[in-house]
């Protein structure tokens, strides 16, 4: 992918995120964010420390346009943290290059995995600082479960809709 694709996709999912998804209300339980797919669809030979400032500074304007203070900061870049060795641990090196080119995944449970399993890291950091207590641990983890959820459904939307285009083979 292209580094002028690339910045156009944050800034549709920055978009998404921050017009539309913050301001969908679900009884409290869901939080929808669609704008850490931007950390997952990075290069993989990317440094970590690139990674690191990417995540903070994507959680940064999350956090000054919702007001919230420091959280999605926090989660992000963690997540950011956490990615290479997430990849390392859910996929092989043929299937990471597939993230970013153009051509159909091969494999889709792995993909699946990755992005379920970053998109739950992510949601246990953001809820966990929103809430700062164990007080109401269960619905604690019902909010974290069901965002979790709801966030992959509209990541896998926007990836398989914005970024794989199905290429007709003559």
């Amino acid at each position: 992918m292209s580094n002028f694709k690339f910045i156009l996709h944050l800034f549709v999912l920055l978009l998404l995120q921050l017009a539309i998804l913050d301001n969908i209300q679900l009884h409290s339980y869901v939080y929808i964010n669609i704008y850490i797919l931007a950390i997952y669809i990075l290069p993989y030979r990317l440094r970590n420390a690139t990674l690191l400032f990417f995540g903070f500074f994507l959680g940064l304007i999350v956090d000054l346009a919702n007001h919230t203070m420091g959280i999605h900061m926090a989660a992000s870049t963690l997540l950011a943290y956490v990615r290479p060795r997430l990849l390392m641990l859910t996929s092989n090196r043929e299937q990471i290059d597939d993230i970013q080119g153009e051509q159909k995944i091969s494999d889709f449970s792995w993909f699946f995995k990755y992005i379920f399993i970053s998109t739950f890291i992510f949601n246990v950091v953001l809820i966990f600082c929103e809430t700062f207590s164990l007080q109401n641990f269960l619905i604690t983890c019902l909010r974290i479960i069901f965002s979790t959820l709801v966030s992959t459904f509209f990541i896998l939307l926007y990836y398989f809709i914005a970024l794989k285009k199905n290429k007709t083979v003559k």
